[in-house]
């Protein structure tokens, strides 16, 4: 970390900025940042609120990053959405921000400012990559710091503004939160002019990396315009160093773990995001230490250890993945499982010899199968053994046997048990097991752990800790066997019960002690939040059953049920009128069923059974209709891709995992809120009545009684900047984490520290007045191991990043000569026309006579706005192609007035195959272009092949994709294939088809497939339009053509019409019986109707 002395614990965000506070740093502050840290920090309109103050430490990153443009780095938590709200404050003020910054530093007297102020047009300024919840909370931010209405940033997303509205709104000047895919287009357009832009903000920078991202080409566009427009015209910046001739761009992240993870990725992002400076603020910095370590909260850590059959649980699981590696590597010699061994993440390359070092000091034979390996149950859980062996097997996926790929997705399956193991209680975990059995009892390959003793013992001890068959008497030929409840509770509820319960005797003992000490009779605060943090929507509901039920006892009851009711569902059918009874079923079945009237009637009385059994059939339909939407999601997703079979076998476990959580909420809940609406919670000794205050947030609140009221919320609901507002609106006293989350405990740090007496604001608060936070956590788990990893990621992260500065080299920005895009839209007019630019593709200045040559290569392209999602308009425009953003309806790119290229990716192959829509798309490119090509797009990191050589054959199948291909080609033989092995390759190909043809007509392309296009239809086609092969066979296709455009017509009547009919005169003058008799009667009434309707009603 930078050590720095700290004035103040805050800083206002309205300061014009100044790098660090010693009396150094101070003096290299530039003139106009000192005239304005005196003079109008009091009148800012930031310091009437109290949150409009960032901690020392973001403020001193904000002067960094003003100075120097850069991207800043921070911890999980540390309020990176808080700094570049600051920035959006700072950059829309007129009055205090950036605008009069740059007055002052012109040298601009105080009259003279003020009376500019009040015309004076905020600069250009867009943020991009944020989330759609993130705009909110910024949004929630900027208002809670008292900012203007007009200063507050403009959202545009997809579905707001036409192009001349946007262009209004970008000459009025202001920030705009937008999309990418909008910006790029406006960008090209020339709707949103590099000229008047200011700078660009960029959120969650460690995605902007690399070709394929749509923010890395909006920025080389704005920088590279930005470099050619100063070039040509002369300008020069104004004020500051942030003012530069290039514009500035600031960039933001929290996941350090992204920019360290592959070859040379930060500076990868760094080129993308067209930046040379880093800015780290780890968690260990000094300044933010100092900061967060001034009044941090009272934490108490609870380790909660797992019970005895957990433990034992968690042990057979990792023999279970043990089992499965040994396995795996007899039967696949091409994994390398040294990841397990070493810290390499499996990146080191395979040995090529006959033996394999897996450990210091250890050589096992390749095909040893007997060799005790002795990872431990932590590396089990946090290995991604499903990622790293998939990325392993990527290329040769379809050379695998069925046998390899299921020992795969079994070790994803176990991975995923042991945190299931701490998140479900003893009957979820139990039917999850079940229905993971089931799944694999019906599918080809059973699962092979299934088979091992550590399998086995497994189910043998999850089934104990929900009931046991005890027996009772009889003898050993013939026992009597009875059912036993166990109904194990979950370790960390009974441990919430404890905290709970403390909270409300030191709150209570809080109150007595506050009125012993008031001799003066002022008003004691008699009331308190207590804030309970989960994980996601089932932690929600399963703690919220736990505490409303006044205890586990009935909760798990009522999840056993649950499971009881699927029992009797199964047997049901076997126990109708002429098929079994009862007690001819399995012993095991049959104490099942005969245990779930008792239960039932326990919880529900015989009051409301009729109205449980409604509402149990109403969850049974739903989740019926979910699975069925799931598969359908699950089979379009993975249609085309290699590892689909995985895919499949994962979402059957999501399914599993749906089943087993029983529906909690929509029958069990609701059922026994309506029967004891009185309900005590009897945890903690009070009587609070529990409701849902907000179903849709899924946010419970306990009533207030004794002056505590309980609010429960879910991690998965807050996203990024969401945490601080919940923490300012609800102002907690104490907080309890029943789940871990590290980026939450920091912003419970920041909160801590912005906490202050009424009295004395700038006093220290005392112990038992400071934030109360209890942490609960599972010892030896899961759960803690991955809070422990995600710690020590961070921190080998930042330790990279760090070492990384030190000897980072400064990059230069560097622009291609072939970049002519640009260079015309900087100089203006008719120069930045697509059709009519005239400035050559490449200059050679060593070339006499004064005058260059045209080129003779085209380079207009006319593209679909939709494909901006892909790489490939990256790719052609970096490749010297001049882009035109179009709203396509034939082909996604038009190369000339011939070529119409529709692109097709691997997945998006399968999946037009599937609907139809390819051979719609094929049919219309036909009907209006003379060369209409499918391009065909592989991935460059996958093997460029289509379908497995073993799967081809001599004969035309319906599910082979190289027979829907002949097909295909069959019924359109004017369609060309292009086969491309990567997005560069495209490049090339686009090149050499754009040669001897004109450019393309980007207007007419915008009219191909609309209403408009009638006259080109009727007149034969024109400019390349609509030409057939000139060796026709006499037939007017135009009139065939304009025949299937009437209502009513399609291919199947099509040809019945034109073998009764001569022309569409002689269609038109027939009776409606005769039109009824040859296009059939729904399709001879609409053409009857349409021949004699009036123009004009």
């Amino acid at each position: 970390g930078i050590d720095s002395a700290v004035d103040s614990e805050v800083v206002d965000v309205d300061t014009p900025p100044c790098k660090g506070d010693t009396k150094a740093q101070t003096k290299k502050c530039s003139q106009h940042d000192r005239s304005a840290s005196t003079g109008q920090q009091s009148e800012s309109l930031l310091n009437t609120h109290p949150h409009s103050r960032l901690p020392s430490y973001l403020s001193e990153a904000f002067s960094e990053l003003y100075e120097q443009d850069g991207l800043v780095v921070l911890g999980r938590g540390l309020g990176w959405l808080g700094l570049l709200a600051a920035f959006v404050r700072f950059y829309g003020d007129t009055e205090n921000g950036y605008a009069a910054a740059l007055d002052e530093g012109s040298n601009i007297d105080a009259k003279q400012a003020s009376s500019s102020s009040a015309g004076r047009k905020p600069p250009l300024i867009f943020v991009l990559n944020l989330r759609d919840n993130e705009r909110q909370v910024l949004l929630s931010t900027l208002t809670s710091w008292g900012t203007p209405t007009d200063s507050l940033p403009r959202i545009i997303t997809n579905e707001e503004g036409q192009e001349n509205d946007r262009k209004a709104l970008y000459a009025r000047g202001g920030v705009f939160v937008i999309t990418s895919r909008i910006l790029i287009v406006d960008l090209l357009k020339g709707i949103a002019n590099a000229k008047d832009i200011e700078g660009m903000l960029v959120a969650h920078a460690d995605k902007v990396c690399g070709e394929k991202s749509t923010d890395a080409f909006i920025l080389r566009i704005f920088r590279s315009q930005r470099y050619f427009m100063d070039n040509s015209i002369g300008s020069s910046g104004v004020g500051g160093n942030n003012a530069n001739r290039g514009g500035f761009i600031k960039a933001f992240t929290d996941d350090p773990s992204s920019l360290v993870g592959g070859f040379a990725r930060v500076d990868k992002v760094l080129k993308s995001l067209q930046l040379q400076r880093l800015y780290l603020y780890p968690r260990f910095h000094a300044s933010v230490a100092e900061e967060l370590e001034q009044q941090p909260p009272t934490v108490m850590e609870l380790h909660q250890p797992l019970s005895p059959s957990m433990k034992e649980i968690q042990n057979n699981l990792a023999a279970a993945m043990r089992a499965c590696l040994r396995d795996l590597r007899q039967k696949c010699g091409l994994v390398d499982l040294s990841f397990l061994f070493d810290a390499g993440g499996g990146r080191r390359k395979r040995k090529r010899d006959a033996t394999e070092d897996f450990g210091p000091n250890k050589k096992v034979a390749r095909g040893d199968s007997g060799a005790d390996w002795k990872f431990t149950i932590q590396q089990c859980i946090s290995t991604n053994f499903n990622y790293i062996l998939s990325r392993q097997l990527e290329g040769d996926w379809n050379r695998l046997s069925w046998d390899v790929k299921q020992i795969i997705s079994d070790l994803k399956t176990l991975s995923q048990f042991f945190h299931y193991l701490v998140e479900y209680d003893s009957v979820q975990f139990w039917r999850l097991l079940q229905g993971v059995k089931a799944m694999s009892a019906g599918s080809k390959n059973q699962s092979y752990w299934m088979l091992q003793e550590a399998g086995e013992r497994l189910f043998s001890l999850a089934k104990e800790r929900v009931y046991r068959l005890v027996k009772v008497g009889g003898d050993d030929n013939n026992p009597t066997i009875k059912l036993k409840q166990v109904l194990e509770e979950k370790p960390k509820e009974i441990l919430l019960h404890q905290v709970l319960t403390e909270i409300e005797n030191r709150w209570s003992a809080k109150l007595q002690k506050g009125q012993e000490g008031k001799d003066d009779g002022s008003p004691v605060a008699s009331s308190a939040n207590v804030l309970l943090m989960v994980k996601d929507e089932r932690s929600l509901r399963s703690v919220h059953s736990y505490l409303s039920n006044g205890g586990g006892k009935r909760a798990m009851a009522l999840n056993f049920l649950n499971y009881l009711e699927q029992v009797h569902e199964k047997v049901k059918p076997m126990m109708r009128p002429g098929g079994h009874d009862q007690d001819s079923l399995p012993t095991e079945q049959r104490l099942l069923c005969e245990e779930y009237g008792p239960v039932r009637k326990f919880l529900f009385g015989a009051d409301t059974m009729n109205q449980h059994d409604q509402m149990v059939e109403k969850d049974r339909k739903k989740m019926s209709d979910w699975k069925r939407r799931h598969r359908k999601m699950v089979e379009e997703k993975t249609r085309g891709m290699v590892t689909a079979d995985a895919i499949r076998q994962h979402a059957n476990l999501e399914e599993a995992v749906e089943e087993s959580r029983g529906d909690v909420k929509t029958s069990m809940e609701s059922m026994f809120q309506t029967i004891d609406t009185g309900n005590d919670y009897s945890d903690d000794g009070s009587e609070d009545s529990w409701s849902s205050e907000d179903d849709d947030e899924l946010a419970y609140k306990v009533e207030p009684i004794e002056g505590l009221s309980l609010f429960v919320r879910p991690f998965s609901k807050l996203g990024e900047g969401a945490a601080s507002v919940l923490l300012h609106d609800l102002q907690p006293q104490y907080v309890v984490m029943y789940d871990s989350d590290p980026s939450f405990i920091r912003t419970l740090e920041i909160y801590s520290n912005s906490m202050k007496t009424d009295a004395t604001p700038s006093a220290t608060l005392t112990e038992e007045d400071r934030l109360q936070v209890f942490f609960l956590l599972y010892e030896a788990s899961a759960e803690d191991i991955n809070f422990s990893k995600t710690l020590d990621r961070e921190k080998e992260a930042f330790d990279k990043l760090i070492d990384h500065k030190k000897r980072m080299p400064i990059m230069l920005p560097t622009f291609n000569n072939f970049s002519t895009q640009e260079m015309q839209q900087s100089c203006g007019g008719v120069g930045g026309s697509y059709a009519g630019g005239t400035l050559p593709l490449s200059m050679d200045t060593r070339t006499g006579g004064g005058k260059q040559k045209a080129s003779k290569e085209r380079r207009d392209i006319a593209v679909d706005v939709r494909e901006f999602r892909a790489a490939l308009p990256s790719i052609l425009h970096q490749g010297g192609m001049r882009l035109a953003p179009a709203q396509l309806i034939v082909g996604d790119f038009i190369l000339s007035n011939v070529h119409c290229v529709e692109r097709k990716s691997i997945g998006d192959l399968f999946g037009s195959f599937n609907n139809g829509r390819l051979y719609d798309q094929a049919d219309a490119m036909v009907r209006h272009y003379k060369c209409p090509c499918l391009l065909i797009e592989f991935d460059p990191d996958k093997k460029f092949s289509l379908q497995n050589s073993n799967e081809l054959g001599g004969e035309i199948r319906k599910d082979a994709i190289c027979s829907k291909l002949t097909i295909l080609t069959m019924a359109f033989p004017k369609l060309r294939l292009l086969w491309s092995r990567s997005p560069h390759e495209t490049l090339k190909i686009f090149k050499k088809l754009k040669r001897n043809h004109q450019e393309v007509d980007v207007e007419k392309a915008i009219e191909i497939g609309t209403n408009e296009s009638l006259d080109h239809l009727l007149l034969g086609g024109e400019d390349g339009y609509y030409n057939g092969d000139e060796d026709h066979d006499g037939a007017n296709d135009a009139a065939k053509k304009m025949l299937l455009l009437l209502p009513g017509v399609n291919t199947h009547n099509a040809r019945k019409i034109m073998s009764e009919c001569d022309s569409i005169a002689d269609l038109a003058e027939l009776s409606r019986e005769e039109l009824r008799r040859i296009a059939g009667p729904v399709a001879g009434q609409k053409l009857f109707t349409f021949f004699r309707k009036r123009f004009v009603a």
